[in-house]
């Protein structure tokens, strides 16, 4: 039952999961919260959350504020997963389950699904302890460990001493060969280093191999990013482009506006103020973004009176 890393579900096709769990709240509440804690790592390691949620939510409704004796920690897991339904009573018994916690986590998974879930908003002393408690788990649980030491906002780390535990973070997962683990250490290594290039890079190429086309799209607008501020005008314009046809196809339209934003951007350094203003014109066209809009605007205005002023 101890799913740790990305490993893939056995028993059931993964289409079937959700259905199972359905079946089985009818019949045995148990039995659902224990598939839902099992298949916790599959979810998330494939960008599943949303059947997490729907799985969580469901057997949460037929819990209500009842934890099954010896079920705490899946109890807990359910919470996390539907944390952005669940009731306020499930989060404060999620929120004791892990307080009252004496030794690791049974579930390698748990505690850096908590950590990014529920971590942000406990105490870095809260957050501290519970990743000591599970330094002497499986050696999944140890490389999430330090990843969650990292993690920028999760611990009182110094910078330093974050970059530090996500290298070490990354390189046990890379013995592990957990392309999860990896690709999450990365992303938030590229946060905290000097010079992320080679780092979104190698996050950027894990996102395409476990088929995050959300996380993809944000990657090649990162790296468009860093390409546009080094210069490199044509690279910029490749990464921009492949995120706006990744958010067009998959329906994202904050995607579609940042990859927007960013051609029209790389387009007026290149002095191509007609394909500029087309594409700000297409941001402005998307509905209920005001932040792009807002974006949109200003960079509207640094072309006029860059044009003004040539």
């Amino acid at each position: 039952m101890n799913l740790g890393g990305s490993g893939e579900p056995d028993g059931l096709e993964a289409d079937q999961v959700v259905s199972a769990i359905e079946r089985a709240c009818e019949s045995d509440l148990r039995t659902a919260l224990r598939l839902v804690a099992r298949y916790s790592a599959y979810w998330w390691s494939n960008g599943l959350q949303d059947e997490a949620a729907a799985a969580a939510e469901r057997v949460l409704s037929m819990l209500g504020r009842t934890v099954p004796v010896g079920l705490d920690e899946e109890y807990l897991l359910a919470v996390i997963h539907g944390a952005g339904s669940a009731e306020q009573e499930q989060l404060e018994l999620a929120q004791q389950i892990v307080l009252t916690s004496t030794g690791p986590f049974r579930y390698s998974v748990t505690v850096l699904l908590w950590s990014l879930v529920f971590g942000p908003f406990e105490p870095a002393d809260v957050v501290e302890d519970v990743l000591e408690r599970n330094e002497s788990g499986d050696a999944w649980a140890r490389a999430a460990v330090e990843l969650c030491r990292g993690y920028p906002g999760l611990t009182a780390a110094a910078p330093g001493e974050a970059a530090q535990a996500l290298r070490t973070a990354l390189g046990r997962f890379r013995m592990l060969e957990d392309r999860w683990g990896m690709f999450l250490a990365l992303c938030a290594l590229r946060q905290v280093v000097d010079e992320p290039l080679d780092v979104t890079t190698e996050a950027l190429e894990l996102a395409e191999q476990l088929c995050l086309a959300v996380e993809t799209a944000l990657l090649l607008c990162e790296r468009a990013d860093l390409y546009r501020r080094l210069g490199k005008l044509e690279d910029a314009h490749a990464d921009y482009s492949r995120a706006l046809s990744i958010g067009e196809h998959a329906d994202l339209p904050e995607t579609v506006a940042a990859a927007r934003l960013g051609l029209a951007r790389t387009a007026r350094h290149s002095g191509n103020a007609p394909a500029a203003r087309s594409h700000l014109s297409a941001v402005l066209s998307l509905p209920n973004l005001e932040d792009a809009h807002f974006e949109a605007l200003h960079e509207l205005r640094v072309l006029n009176a860059s044009e003004a002023s040539a």
